[in-house]
């Protein structure tokens, strides 16, 4: 039995909807219905986790998305363990959106954009991809996914993770000690992280401050990962050219947002790329049945790590 845990009422009823269609009759339920004391499986999004602890069968935590920040993981103790969602359609969509955000600034439409506005007609050099350097930080599912077809393409590209990787025509910086030496080497930084205590607001000043002179942001990780007062500082200043916000901490962003009126901040509505709801209700099934076989679960994290 799974049973359906979000404190977002809308995204319970979408869930809840999706299990409707996809998943037989009897496999799931919502926190309040009696069946939830066999649940096995909680699938959640922003979930109550200390009423969800209370059900006795409970073994697996599991996030109907990519990310799992959401889970309020400092609660989770290590009797449960937590899964998320991967896939692979999800990658590629993440490519196709971080592909139309390099080529934005890659082919100058951000300044032929304003040109249109002052009636200006005047040509810019075009740049090829082996002029671009793009900085990828995290290199997981999703970023090695991104990196390793961008590198296909032709781009420079380097990536950042805490942990080793080891990818194909990417160099791979490792940990702090290699922050400063990969930052220096993005001229178009992607954001892809998890978001940790550890990176919670690292997208700030002191990190801004080690990109090339005239760097853009590409942020689709997580709206707390960006501190917008710094971002604003080295926009206004020229030390960076542009920025492609996708997600925000509060989401519908709030209209009063200073982001709406910054001219070289680009802001799309958290769309680089959604999994279908087939797939997470498949992969949530799948998993609560592999724990019921006591067989190793799908796209497990760490919850020490946080992914």
């Amino acid at each position: 039995m799974i049973v359906i845990a979000s404190t977002v009422p809308k995204v319970e009823k979408i869930l809840y909807d999706a299990f409707l269609q996809y998943a037989p009759e009897d496999s799931f339920c919502l926190p309040d219905d009696i069946r939830a004391t066999q649940a096995t499986t909680a699938a959640c999004w922003f979930p109550d986790i200390e009423k969800i602890k209370q059900l006795p069968n409970l073994q697996l935590i599991h996030s109907m998305a990519a990310g799992v920040e959401h889970l309020n993981l400092e609660k989770i103790d290590v009797n449960y363990q937590v899964c998320r969602i991967v896939d692979d359609k999800h990658k590629q969509g993440m490519l196709n959106y971080l592909q139309w955000g390099i080529l934005y600034y890659q082919r100058d439409f951000d300044l032929y954009l304003s040109q249109h506005k002052q009636q200006l007609w005047q040509q810019w050099p075009q740049h090829n991809p082996q002029d671009i350097s793009i900085g990828i930080m995290g290199l997981g599912e999703l970023g090695a996914y991104v990196a390793e077809h961008l590198a296909q393409q032709d781009y420079q590209v380097v990536g950042w993770s805490k942990s080793p990787k080891n990818l194909n025509n990417i160099t791979c910086y490792t940990d702090w000690n290699d922050f400063d030496a990969f930052l220096s080497k993005s001229q178009i930084l992607i954001n892809l992280l998890p978001l940790t205590p550890e990176t919670k607001g690292i997208l700030s000043e002191a990190t801004f401050a080690k990109l090339p002179q005239g760097a853009a942001l590409i942020n689709s990780g997580r709206g707390d990962h960006l501190v917008v007062e710094d971002l604003q500082e080295y926009l206004n200043s020229g030390h960076l050219r542009g920025a492609i916000l996708d997600v925000f901490p509060n989401e519908p962003l709030d209209q009063h947002s200073v982001l709406w009126s910054e001219p070289k901040v680009l802001i799309t509505p958290h769309i680089a790329s959604h999994t279908s709801l087939k797939i997470v209700v498949e992969q949530i099934l799948e998993n609560d049945q592999r724990l019921k076989n006591a067989e190793s679960l799908l796209n497990q994290i760490d919850v020490k790590r946080g992914y």
